[in-house]
């Protein structure tokens, strides 16, 4: 998941004129509105342009801007405080923080670390293979767990396995493919599911309140994993294959050091053994929640036994059971898998950003404003949807590289709804088109937290980065709009 903070914060010069641009931006906009516009939706332009601004530069606390639309709406009669407030409670948010705590319970017990461990046992750590197993093993825990925290965790194994490998420059290669290779498995595991990134939320949340689609957490990887088995491969090709071809062979001691840190883990027992129990029933719950039609044969699903059961009460039902259920340390000591003082580390502020997404989102949709965006656009009319769809990802790719990618999806959601409509496509492909781009920002240290601790470590160069990144960002354009191109109307059932 990734994180909705920037790595590295702007001067304290750029910030304040950023607070002073959003504000007095936001006012031009509003009085320079087209008359078309009724006043109140001139007015929610206005907001939303002071939001936006606030967002990507990043000069105060996302937590303030997201909080914005209490303020704002009801003083310049955009909505009422109930109307700007209900968003905030939408399903999705508790969904998102049943796993955050989730990602919390699975750190506590160092499930993820066993995970990585027994990811690369298993592929092998010979020469290019370390790089795939350090991939595979970043990207299967990105899935459930924060990018920048997974990036965290790895890039050290990362370190420690290259050192394994000979100086020179077939070493050099393979030490910047494998730190290359934690930065990008993190952002792409993140689009597997739909609590795997912050984006995919958003989606989520604005499918439902922007095109009356609700997604289910089963749909929603129905997309995500086929361009995670798309893009990781890829990626890895580009890698070893592409920027960083100098191969190189990795002694016994590889082997043995994930097989001594494997060791140290011990046996799978007490509050850990329960942890992973709990993970995997909810993702057990989570795919088979509705029946599964298979050919003639049809997997039963929860909700036959229980038709009010959502993707949310799950994940809040797991979330609630690791205050209840009780766990043994290694220490011996009797605690809960999850105290309250472990579960305020988890960023509350994302939440709240979701919300402030979707109060705005509900807010332009009500003053008619995603409509006439939408109009805007209408000279694309005619043009094949698969270029539809490559000109908004490439578009949505290029500004994630300079901004948040938390900000970047909720600034496109309302427009890419609006193109839809305006251009007679289901607004829901293009809404996926524009998610799933945002979080496919690979060519700069800035683009995402991932990349930017990699590039702390003083392994890689910009320049480095900047060479397979902007590869990777291309392969992410077009994977993402053919997947969406080809599986987004089987598994929504919309139609062009």
């Amino acid at each position: 998941m990734t994180s909705a903070t920037s790595p590295r914060p702007a001067p304290a010069r750029t910030r304040t004129l950023a607070r002073w641009a959003g504000p007095v931006l936001g006012l031009i906009v509003a009085l320079l509105a087209p008359e078309e516009l009724p006043p109140a939706a001139r007015r929610a332009l206005g907001a939303a342009t002071w939001m936006v601004i606030w967002w990507i530069t990043e000069c105060v606390p996302i937590l303030a801007t997201s909080l914005l639309p209490l303020v704002l709406f009801p003083l310049l009669g955009v909505a009422s405080t109930a109307q700007a407030a209900a968003p905030y409670a939408n399903e999705l948010v508790f969904l998102f923080l049943a796993g955050f705590l989730l990602a919390a319970g699975l750190e506590r017990w160092s499930c993820h670390v066993r995970i990585a461990y027994r990811l690369l046992a298993l592929v092998g750590l010979t020469s290019r293979r370390a790089v795939l197993a350090v991939m595979l093993a970043t990207a299967c825990i990105s899935m459930w767990i924060s990018n920048t925290a997974t990036a965290a965790m790895m890039y050290p194994i990362a370190l420690a396995i290259a050192a394994l490998f000979p100086h020179g420059e077939a070493g050099a290669d393979v030490r910047a493919a494998l730190m290359l290779g934690v930065a990008y498995a993190a952002s792409i595991g993140g689009m597997g599911t739909m609590i795997g990134t912050p984006p995919n939320l958003v989606v989520a949340g604005a499918l439902k309140e922007l095109a009356g689609r609700p997604v289910s957490f089963i749909d929603f990887m129905g997309l995500g994993m086929p361009m995670v088995l798309l893009l990781l491969p890829i990626c890895w090709v580009i890698l070893v294959f592409v920027c960083f071809r100098q191969a190189s062979r990795l002694g016994e001691g590889g082997n043995a050091l994930v097989r001594e840190r494997l060791a140290a883990l011990g046996p799978v027992r007490g509050g850990e053994a329960r942890m992973f129990a709990i993970f995997g029933l909810v993702a057990l719950a989570w795919i088979f929640r509705e029946p599964k039609p298979l050919g003639a044969v049809t997997l039963p699903g929860l909700t036959q036994l229980l038709p009010g059961l959502s993707d949310t009460a799950v994940g809040v039902a797991a979330a609630v059971a690791l205050f209840l259920v009780p766990g043994t340390t290694r220490e011996g000591e009797h605690r809960p898998l999850l105290t309250w003082s472990e579960a305020r580390l988890i960023p509350w502020d994302v939440l709240l950003f979701f919300g402030g997404g979707l109060s705005l989102a509900a807010a332009l949709e009500a003053q008619g404003l995603t409509s006439w965006l939408g109009r805007g656009l209408a000279g694309l009319a005619g043009a094949p949807p698969v270029l539809i769809y490559l000109g908004l990802a490439l578009a949505v790719v290029v500004l994630s590289e300079l901004a948040s990618n938390l900000a970047v999806a909720t600034m496109m959601m309302p427009i890419a709804a609006a193109l839809g409509r305006s251009l007679g496509q289901p607004p829901e492909l293009l809404m996926l088109v524009a998610g799933f781009a945002a979080s496919a920002g690979f060519a700069l240290p800035i683009a995402t937290p991932p990349n930017a601790i990699v590039f702390g470590s003083g392994a890689i160069t910009v320049r480095q980065m900047a060479r397979a990144g902007v590869l990777l960002d291309l392969a992410a354009v077009a994977v993402i709009a053919a997947v969406i191109a080809l599986l987004g109307p089987v598994l929504l059932g919309v139609h062009r």
